[in-house]
């Protein structure tokens, strides 16, 4: 179960991720590319 899904998987989607995960929570990344920094 994830605290926070987050759409995107570029440079912002993941520093989302990263930063709400330092602060404990547990987060879903949903990109339509297969891997994450594609748009980046």
């Amino acid at each position: 179960k994830a605290d926070a899904i987050i759409i995107g998987a570029g440079v912002i989607g993941s520093s989302v991720a990263f930063e709400l995960a330092k602060r404990g929570y547990k987060t879903l990344n949903i990109d339509k590319l297969p891997t994450s920094g594609y748009g980046s």
